[in-house]
């Protein structure tokens, strides 16, 4: 008879059979994914308590390297150094020097991140180690919701949660859910069969709260998101899996609690569907428009090897100026759009690169059936069509924490619902 997980079983988990810096890592690991939804500069605050902790076991074990890492997780991590180096190189043909070297430092915790895991063995992050910090993040989430609701609720502010004194943008905090939204369909589909029921209806009472808390967020890249979600994981059971009930059920379900939400909330929906009747009438007015359209003439004026991470701004703005869109001149928008500033800052060999961080480890993921790292992918690739995520640092600080957390767990093998901790293959 399976055991049946509960709350304390995963608490005590991760720290059986562990070395007393890996007891330490893994303490910064989980601050810092506890503490990122409140407020991703006391998640940033923990990076350096990381790196002495690395530093720590690399006197300690005498060695540098992870040889835990897999052939596909090793490259995906090069990869992201390579992305790094490679906008340091931008940095010899770009004018505006300050501009420039003020990215650079703002990026350093995506390198940092990488490196930790290039670094020391992290053998012991297995996979439930990496569901617990995914449990940890998913709480911290919940407790925000109801920390923020309650004071929504004091004030009488109806979109409180989603436009006061929160430190983290909504775009942002949608791409936090969205992830946490992914991991709890992981956890249902693998391990729904060892649950309790009651552990179960926690799970389901969990998602409905995050999706709540979504629509709350009021971001147009969060409701297409969680859309697209929705009809990723119908498509799954449906065309995938062959089971056309559970499919059509779970779309059902779906189409229900959105609609109740919708009806609820009306005005949390109305920007994307406004956004959607201007583009169906050919409406050219919409600031998110008007950016792509300057983004796209710099990018077609500045070559194959883009302006430079330092010049970007002010060329931006220049295009912006000549389309008379004096409100982005005046806020300094960037292009929203984390492909275009890739092209932008760094032309098409950045464009690649960027490409290939997400794709190669996409292969991993999609060979070994792992929602949680699809999830990541799909999450940080969908949210980057709407933000340039690598501009700021509350979407700099996430990718590097959830990249270092999910390309080190060493484990390769092809999940299933019958075993999903199984020891298959390695590759």
């Amino acid at each position: 008879m399976l055991m049946r997980k509960t709350v304390l079983y995963y608490i005590k988990l991760p720290f059986r059979d562990l070395r007393s810096l890996e007891i330490s890592e893994y303490i910064v690991l989980a601050l810092a994914a506890i503490l990122l939804p409140f407020d991703w500069q006391l998640s940033l605050w923990i990076l350096p308590l990381l790196l002495v902790n690395t530093l720590a076991r690399i006197v300690s074990e005498r060695r540098i390297g992870n040889p835990s890492l897999s052939k596909t997780s090793r490259w995906a991590l090069w990869l992201m150094v390579a992305y790094f180096l490679y906008q340091f190189v931008s940095m010899l043909y770009t004018s505006n020097k300050e501009e420039g070297w003020d990215m650079l430092v703002r990026r350093l915790p995506i390198l940092a991140y990488t490196l930790c895991a290039l670094a020391v063995n992290t053998a012991y992050l297995n996979r439930n180690r990496l569901r617990t910090l995914m449990y940890a993040f998913t709480a911290s989430l919940v407790v925000k919701f109801f920390v923020r609701f309650v004071i929504m609720l004091t004030v009488n502010h109806k979109f409180f949660i989603c436009s006061l004194f929160d430190p983290v943008h909504h775009t942002y905090m949608a791409m936090y859910l969205m992830l946490a939204l992914g991991f709890l369909y992981s956890e249902w589909f693998y391990h729904r069969k060892e649950m309790s029921k009651g552990m179960l209806w926690v799970l389901f009472v969990v998602a409905l709260i995050l999706v709540y808390y979504l629509f709350l967020v009021n971001s147009r890249t969060g409701t297409a998101g969680l859309i697209a979600l929705v009809l990723a994981v119908v498509a799954h059971w449906t065309f995938r899996l062959k089971q056309w009930k559970q499919g059509i059920c779970l779309f059902i379900v779906a189409l229900v609690v959105g609609t109740g939400i919708h009806f609820a909330l009306p005005e949390c929906g109305r920007r994307l569907t406004q956004t959607f009747s201007e583009m169906r009438e050919g409406d050219t007015s919409d600031a998110r428009y008007l950016i792509f359209e300057s983004s796209m003439k710099a990018i077609g004026e500045n070559g194959a090897f883009g302006v430079g991470i330092g010049d970007k701004s002010e060329v931006l703005a220049e295009k912006y100026e000549e389309t008379g869109n004096e409100h982005a001149v005046d806020a300094q928008y960037n292009s929203h759009n984390i492909y275009l500033d890739a092209m932008l800052t760094t032309g098409i060999p950045g464009l690649v690169l960027l490409l290939a961080v997400l794709v190669v480890p996409a292969f991993m993921a999609w060979r070994r059936r792992d929602f949680i790292v699809m999830s990541l992918l799909f999450t940080f690739a969908f949210s980057g069509l709407f933000e340039a995520l690598l501009n700021r640092q509350m979407g700099i600080v996430f990718l590097g924490l959830f990249w270092m957390v999910m390309m080190s767990c060493g484990e390769e093998e092809v999940l299933s619902v019958e075993n999903p901790t199984n020891k298959g293959r390695q590759s």
